[in-house]
């Protein structure tokens, strides 16, 4: 299990994944810092609830230069690994995906592809079901 408490970690992009990355690992004692171009945000009942967390912001065109001496930098999907390497070492960079993978206690099965997907899924969820997992 990673321990995340005391660490001082930056989330680049506060949109709905970038928000639940915050807010856990605010909740696991990390010290967090979100960093986004938008100086407002629409949804600021989000913000609200991140600023109780004690989570800090880093806001406007200019955001990325203020991202170093981090101890893990938490990557939206929006933001190019290419451009955010330019402010951060590549070891330090990782994304909510990454951290589910490494966090994640049980055996993951992906699918991806442009169809079948939810056929797919259902068929080994059955699957699964029939074998008592």
């Amino acid at each position: 299990m990673i321990d995340f408490k005391n660490k001082k970690i930056a989330v680049v992009g506060f949109g709905i994944e970038g928000l639940s990355s915050a807010l856990y690992l605010a909740g696991k004692g990390a010290e967090v810092t979100v960093f986004d171009k938008n100086k407002e945000f629409s949804e600021k009942v989000a913000v609200e609830e991140a600023k109780k967390m004690k989570v800090n912001f880093v806001l406007g065109e200019f955001y990325l230069e203020r991202v170093k001496g981090f101890d893990l930098v938490v990557r939206s999907p929006g933001i190019k690994l290419s451009v955010l390497e330019k402010y951060v070492p590549r070891e330090k960079i990782t994304s909510q995906i990454k951290l589910f993978f490494d966090l994640c206690p049980a055996e993951i099965i992906g699918i991806t592809g442009t169809k079948g997907k939810g056929t797919t899924s259902s068929l080994i969820y059955e699957m699964l079901k029939k074998t008592r997992f």
